[in-house]
């Protein structure tokens, strides 16, 4: 009985371990699939992934990250062409809209982006999306402090080189606001108009002329 007993908790224990390590192997291959670091282009509408998508980048600023490609000589071409920062990959929620710090944000890059504009086909092409509005929680701001409530906001964006559908430059910039006195309007708005200055700055260093 003992013996029987014994037979059947090692079976078990083997197909326990046989099962986890199916699992993980599984579960590498389906991160795998999923993962849509190459562009944010590639990800479907309201699915931003900021973990997958900044896999391998580095350090560029506060709240910023970057990656570029080492082969690309992006300060030859002459000239840029912006497209218009959008919200597609925003989450879907009814609170309030975003359209109003999407223009925002575009007015504020556009702003800030002090590099010679052009139509040819030797422009450099810099796009981009929001991809976090977060205004938190204002009455957590202000009972409970710490960090709770707080307001957050990110954007991505990519500069492509003309011809190319593949960026030589990816940016990832997010900022938070916890300030109780401010309103979360106020809070993401400041968030913005600071992700944007960061990233407009990173670019003329990059590739301005």
């Amino acid at each position: 009985m003992i013996r029987k007993s014994l037979v059947f908790f090692i079976a078990l224990f083997s197909m326990v371990i046989f099962l986890n390590g199916c699992k993980s192997t599984n579960s590498g291959s389906g991160t795998e699939t999923a993962v849509y670091s190459q562009s944010f282009k590639d990800y479907p509408d309201h699915s931003f992934n900021a973990k997958a998508y900044i896999k391998g980048m580095s350090k560029g600023g506060h709240g910023l990250l970057i990656w570029q490609d080492s082969s690309a000589d992006l300060k030859k071409y002459p000239s840029i062409a912006v497209s218009e920062f959008g919200g597609r990959l925003l989450p879907v929620q009814d609170r309030f809209s975003y359209s109003p710090f999407i223009k925002n944000l575009n007015s504020v890059f556009n702003d800030n982006l002090g590099i010679k504009r052009g139509t040819s086909g030797q422009s450099l092409h810099i796009k981009g999306a929001m991809v976090e509005c977060n205004p938190g929680n204002r009455a957590a701001r202000i009972l409970v402090g710490m960090g709770a409530g707080k307001s957050a906001g990110a954007i991505v964006c990519e500069v492509y080189e003309p011809g190319k559908t593949s960026p030589s430059i990816r940016i990832y910039a997010r900022d938070t606001a916890a300030m109780s006195s401010a309103d979360s309007i106020s809070n993401l708005n400041n968030i913005f108009n600071q992700v944007s200055f960061r990233v407009a700055a990173v670019l003329e260093q990059r590739i301005g002329q």
